[in-house]
């Protein structure tokens, strides 16, 4: 193997990106066979997929509640409560067999 693959591989196992894109660039700029340079491309194009999802993170979803039966009310109509109060003086029954 050659030494600049080694060196690149290191860098990108230390997650020196630069260090290690200058290694790969090197071998497809210089002599070297076609299994190097193949091997030196494959390793750009992870570098360059790599940076474009810490750049472009994929979006979240937000989480949405589930509907159910009883959610009949459209966007903005709100469903008025009824407040139910004891009464004041309660009136107690009270029945003999």
């Amino acid at each position: 193997m050659r030494e600049e693959i080694r060196l690149g591989n290191e860098a990108m196992a230390r997650n020196d990106i630069e260090t290690a894109k200058q290694y790969f660039q090197q071998i497809l700029v210089t002599d070297g066979t076609p299994l190097q340079k193949r091997i030196a491309a494959n390793r750009l194009r992870e570098i360059q997929e790599q940076t474009a999802v810490r750049l472009n993170p994929a979006p979240v979803k937000s989480r949405e509640r589930r509907k159910t039966a009883g959610d009949k009310k459209t966007a903005g109509e709100e469903i008025p409560h009824k407040v139910i109060r004891p009464p004041d003086k309660p009136i107690v029954v009270i029945r003999k067999h």
